[in-house]
């Protein structure tokens, strides 16, 4: 791998799970369901992402290809962070603020999406999507973990939250195999005999086929009385979705063909 590309595997990382987080506190707590707790510690937890992410960008290296947009999608992580602060800011005051959450993962997304244009792989518009799908995924299932700890303490929680999120993950993982066959196809495939053979099948199969049955089996653990089965599977799933964006993006720049 190109060791300037090392850097933005770290940024990509960063900035989908902070985006991500951001979209799915904000649209679960507009939707409802869940504890003041949880929403409180989700606004802590997605500032301190938000944190991280800024000073991932502020540590990228220059005179890189990425440098076409790096001036738009610096200040669209700094908008990023700022809408996060202000989400922090309204769980504490007790004021409207869902949108903020919202507004600070669709600005993250955007940064994204910039970083996509800028090149760097073979085909851009699918990279924009790899990066999005990322988003959605690392967001939900980072979101639904955290949240299965509430059930612990608060068994009589409505399981509707948790299964919304889950519900996205599954989506986004399954968007995400398809997006990777379609990849192999249109750009051309990844060496899967070399000697970065083993982070394809990394990205495929530990990052996102055994993801997508994971979760699968943390929607069906909500049926029983207790979710703590469903929590430990997502605690899996989570693990397996972070290794596979990594891979992902490394492979991406590696090849050129984003998966």
């Amino acid at each position: 791998m190109r060791i300037e590309a090392l850097p933005f595997v770290n940024w990509i990382f960063w900035a989908s799970l902070a985006s991500g987080t951001l979209l799915a506190t904000g649209a679960t707590e507009l939707l409802g369901g869940t504890t003041r707790g949880y929403r409180l510690f989700m606004a802590w937890f997605a500032a301190a992402l938000a944190a991280i992410l800024l000073l991932s960008e502020l540590n990228l290296p220059a005179e890189t290809v990425a440098d076409a947009t790096a001036g738009i999608r610096r200040w669209l992580v700094i908008g990023s962070v700022a809408s996060a602060a202000a989400y922090l800011l309204g769980s504490v005051l007790r004021a409207p603020r869902s949108g903020l959450a919202l507004l600070g993962g669709a600005i993250g997304l955007g940064a994204l999406l910039f970083l996509a244009v800028a090149g760097g792989t073979r085909s851009a518009p699918l990279f924009a999507l790899q990066l999005t799908l990322a988003t959605v995924v690392l967001g939900s299932v980072t979101a639904a973990m955290l949240l299965g700890h509430w059930y612990l303490v608060t068994p009589r929680l409505s399981p509707l939250p948790l299964r919304r999120l889950i519900g996205v993950a599954i989506v986004g993982l399954s968007a995400q195999a398809l997006a990777f066959g379609i990849a192999q196809l249109t750009v051309g495939p990844t060496p899967l005999g070399s000697g970065i053979g083993w982070l394809v099948w990394l990205r495929l199969v530990a990052g996102t086929l055994l993801p997508i049955a994971t979760v699968v089996l943390a929607m069906l653990a909500t049926r029983a009385a207790s979710l703590q089965a469903s929590t430990g599977l997502l605690y899996i799933g989570l693990a397996l979705v972070m290794a596979g964006c990594i891979a992902g993006a490394s492979l991406s720049y590696l090849t050129g063909v984003p998966v």
